[in-house]
């Protein structure tokens, strides 16, 4: 018996079906913004504890069901503010880094950006070390340049997902030093500190963390976001 034809929607209506594919996906990633925008205010004036649902939903002026179709807690909205601020910051980051072809300078130069981003802004420094973040891009971005430099041979650890945990975990570490100790010696290298440890631990060559340390290090183009008062933020060792 032959097999009947599988059904194909006319052309038309398929350019009808994807282009209300497509609105639906802008139309959800606008309202998943606006939360998250109207949330960094609300956790900059009350922090991170003292905010209730309708705090949020006042402040990006939506309907409570429309909340709820997004975030289901206000520690979900937490967790998912500090990954948005965390790609946002990765974002700009891979656009200074990614005409680097060495995988090695490259995740060198991506972790020196990010620890600089720490040292230069406590309040976002804070909010981010106290929640740290889930998936994203920051996730993806790093694990990119570990793979590939595993592959090339400049880096000789275990496994990407093995360094990927040693260069997150010594990061956030170091965020909450940072943020334990705002007056600390040397706190303009300590970050560079820090990312110099974490190649060692990848395996990276003394010759390749020296070019990597010594490799200019650039303004960021596109601004990065940030939140309130830096005082909304205890260090995670302390609150």
């Amino acid at each position: 018996m032959k097999s009947p034809e599988p059904a194909h929607l006319p052309e038309d209506e398929e350019v009808v079906v994807n282009h209300r594919t497509i609105v639906g996906r802008n139309r959800r990633a606008k309202t998943v913004a606006k939360i998250i925008e109207a949330a960094l205010q609300v956790f900059a004036e009350k922090g991170r504890d003292a905010p209730v649902i309708d705090d949020f939903i006042k402040a990006a002026g939506i309907a409570r069901g429309t909340f709820y179709n997004y975030f289901k807690s206000t520690s979900e909205l937490l967790q998912a503010t500090s990954t948005w601020l965390t790609d946002d910051l990765v974002e700009s980051i891979e656009r200074e880094i990614q005409s680097i072809p060495d995988p090695v300078i490259r995740h060198g130069m991506g972790c020196r950006l990010w620890m600089r981003k720490a040292e230069s802004d406590p309040p976002w420094c804070g909010f981010v070390a106290s929640i740290w973040f889930r998936g994203g891009f920051a996730l993806k971005a790093p694990l990119r340049d570990i793979r590939l430099g595993i592959k090339s041979g400049g880096f000789s650890c275990a496994n990407a997902n093995v360094g990927y945990d040693l260069a997150m975990g010594t990061m956030h570490q170091g965020m909450i030093r940072l943020i334990d100790y705002p007056n600390m010696p040397h706190r303009k290298s300590y970050g560079d500190k820090i990312v110099q440890i974490i190649l060692q631990g990848l395996g990276a060559s003394p010759a390749k963390i020296e070019e990597a340390m010594k490799y200019p290090l650039p303004d960021m183009r596109r601004p990065t976001r940030t939140v309130g008062l830096a005082s909304a933020y205890p260090s995670p060792s302390r609150g």
